[in-house]
This record gives structure tokens, sequence and C-alpha cells, in this order.
């Protein structure tokens, strides 16, 4: 038991007798802290900072017993494992399955020797701290199911708060990237090759994303109506969105479907709408068809149609004034000409629920959004002033009503009973 002070105050509560006014100051704290002149409202702020400090220091007596135990897990193994489960349960994407792993081996050469106990808030904000705002976020929201899975398992103490609750992220910054305009999306068009350009006209006339237009395959069309199976990372969206959309066959889709198949026998039979005959063969497509991530040796993979559209905008680029003033960051890509996609269908009369369906949104705000950026937007006024600025006879003239002061002001409520019963008074 705590042997009780002369003064009768809280631990680390002081009075200075000069000035009468009590401070404070425990061994966390670099400074005193002015607790005013009231005796009770000091004792009773000093008793809550006791007791907060008491709860830190156990905590971290905690944290060095379980860091202490020959048995606890290093975060190496078993970030690793929660990695793998997480793919497992979440049934994710090989794409984003990558991703992951890669956020795994950054995470792991900055704590990876580390026991999961000792890591707290701080060693998290300087693992992640050279990271960019976006990756940040993906790893905090990474690092917070971590450690949720860790305290279920045992790994981590369960009386011990997650690191991640006050883990500072820097904020994302403001998109700079334009909206695409009709004029540009021509220009890079004439600067595209032949697949790309098939690749343009599926965005411009489907807005499908980037991911589903390379998969487009040649069973997909059934007469004139062309079907799409919508391509979600997130499981939750891809259970609740729709499976697929079907779309009629512009004239211009048409077209390209035509062309396609031509160039699909020259190609080896190649299922994709949007293939290339490759110049020469690489290691990185030998790589892509034995880890299955090609299907044939002419399909077109997302990431390279994101490539081609950027030497397409360079070379419209340098030939064209449309993209003057636009910085490296202000550039479309590849992804905007499905924005422009939905912001056409909207002027062309199509309300925001049809172009929903189109773009398989769960949200309509997020179809609205798609939609802003590319015109200012007009409100028809039909409201028309009866005056003019001119002082003439054919002008009409406002009428003047007089007004005099001194007027005997009339009762609002005149029957009101509590003014009756005043007056009577």
């Amino acid at each position: 038991m705590a042997r009780k002070r002369a003064n009768n105050l809280p631990k680390y509560l002081e009075l200075n007798r000069r000035n009468r006014t009590y401070y404070y100051r425990n061994p966390s704290m670099p400074a005193k802290a002015n607790l005013g002149k009231d005796f009770e409202t000091a004792v009773r702020l000093a008793t809550s900072l006791n007791s907060s400090h008491r709860i830190c220091k156990e905590q971290e007596a905690a944290r060095l017993e379980a860091c202490l135990d020959l048995r606890g897990e290093l975060f190496s193994k078993t970030f690793a494992s929660f990695v793998e489960k997480y793919i497992r349960d979440y049934r994710l994407k090989s794409s984003t399955a990558r991703r992951l792993h890669q956020r795994r081996v950054r995470l792991t050469e900055r704590l990876g020797d580390l026991q999961v106990p000792v890591i707290d808030t701080q060693l998290l904000r300087e693992s992640i701290a050279s990271c960019s705002q976006f990756e940040q976020a993906k790893m905090k929201t990474l690092l917070d199911r971590f450690f949720r899975y860790a305290k279920s398992t045992g790994v981590y103490p369960s009386h011990l708060l997650n690191p991640t609750n006050d883990l500072f992220i820097d904020p994302v910054p403001h998109k700079q990237r334009q909206r695409i305009t009709l004029g540009q999306f021509k220009a890079i068009y004439r600067e595209a090759p032949q697949w790309l350009r098939w690749l343009m006209t599926l965005g411009f006339h489907l807005a499908l994303r980037r991911i589903d237009l390379v998969n487009l395959r040649f069973d997909d069309v059934f007469g004139d109506r062309i079907v799409s199976a919508i391509r979600k990372t997130d499981t939750a969206c891809r259970e609740t969105e729709a499976t697929s959309v079907d779309f009629p066959l512009h004239p211009d889709v048409r077209r390209v479907i035509t062309e396609a198949r031509l160039s699909s026998l020259q190609a080896g039979r190649c299922p994709f709408i949007v293939h290339r005959i490759p110049e020469r063969k690489t290691r990185r497509a030998h790589d892509a068809l034995a880890n299955h991530r090609m299907e044939h040796p002419a399909q077109v993979l997302a990431e390279y149609a994101s490539k081609a559209f950027f030497e397409a905008r360079q070379m419209a680029t340098r030939r064209t004034e449309l993209f003057s003033g636009l910085n490296a960051r202000e550039m479309p890509t590849l992804h905007e000409i499905r924005a422009l996609s939905s912001h056409l269908y909207a002027r062309a009369g199509y309300d925001t629920a049809a172009v929903q369906d189109l773009m398989a949104h769960t949200d309509p705000d997020m179809t609205r959004y798609y939609q802003k950026g590319h015109a200012r937007k007009v409100l028809r006024v039909e409201m028309v002033l009866p005056y003019s600025v001119r002082d003439d006879e054919s002008s009409v003239q406002e009428p003047r009503v007089p007004y005099r002061v001194g007027e005997p002001r009339q009762e609002k409520f005149p029957e009101n009973s509590l003014t009756r019963n005043s007056a009577a008074a």
C-alpha cells in the first residue's frame, strides 16, 4: 500500500505557496501543467491523470513481458500466415494478391525481426512514412485487420490497444487528373495503333473498365448484342453488383468486331476481341503464359493497354494544342474514357439510373461523380423582369406606395387574452 503524502494531495500534484496555484507533472510529461487555484478541481484532474498514467505504464509492462516471453511470435511469420489466409478467405484476384504480397515484403523488411507485442504506433508510423499517401491508407487498413486477427489468435495480448487506432497517415492529395474531352479522345485515336483503336471504341460505347475491355471475347457476342462480365476486385462488390451487362451493338462496335475477327485468324485464332500480333517473343509474355496470366500470345494485358495509350497520348500532345497547359499529373488516362462515355450518355438524355446500370454501379452517387468535370452545368431560366432602366413613357414604371411616418401601429394580436388582462389591470 502506497504511503500517504504529508500534504494530502494526489501523487505528482504540488502546491506553489507563493501564488497558491496547483501544478502537476508525472515522469512522462516534459513540463509542469497548471491546474489552477481551485483545490477540488486540481485534485480531480490529478486523480484522472494518475489513472491514465498508471494504465499506460501497465500496458508498457505487459508489452515488455510479452516480448520477453520466448514463445512470442515474430512479425514476419505471423504476418505471412495472415496474408495467405486473407487472400484465401476473400478470394482475391491474382493481381490484388500480388500487391498484397508486395506490401507484406515491404513491412517485413522493417518489422520482420520484431515480436508482435513490441510493435507500437510509433514503429508502424515509421514503417509506412516513406510510402505514398494512397499506399499509407492501404497499409493502415491491412495492419488494422492483422492486429485484430493477432488478438483473436492470442499472438497479440488482448488487453493491449490496437496500435493502428492512433496511427496517423498523410492525407491523400487532391485528384489532379483532368477529364478527357471528345476532341482529345479523337486526337489520341488518330495516333493509336489499330488494336488500341478497337479498345478505345469499345470503351467509348460500352463504358467498361479497362480489365473488362481487354477480356471481351468473340464468344460474348450474341446476335445483335454483346454481354460483358463485370470484374470487381472487392468480393462484396462482386456479389452485390450485376455479374454481367448486356449491350446492343452500335455500328462502331459492329465494325470493330468484324475487323477483329479477320485479324484473329492471322493471330492464330485469338479468342479476345482486343488483341495484337506481337512483333517478337518476350520473356515477360513467356512468363505470363507460364503463370496463366495470359491465355493466348496475342492477348493484350491491362497494363500494356495503359502503356500504349500513354504513348499515343504523347504523340497527340506533340501534334496538337489540345493538351497545352496540362502537366504530367493532369493528363487524362485510359480510364477517363469510361467517364467520358458516362457524360455523353447523360448528355444524350439518359437518366442517372440508366447510366448506373450501364456502368454496373451500386451507388448512383458514383455515377454522378463520373459525370462531373466534363462541362459546366447550365440552368435554363424562363423569367423576365417587367421593368426597364430607360426613363421614358413606354417603359414600365415601378408603382410607388407612400409611407407615412408616425402612423399608429396596429396590434398584431388584438384578441390576445394576455393583452386584454394587462390593459384591464
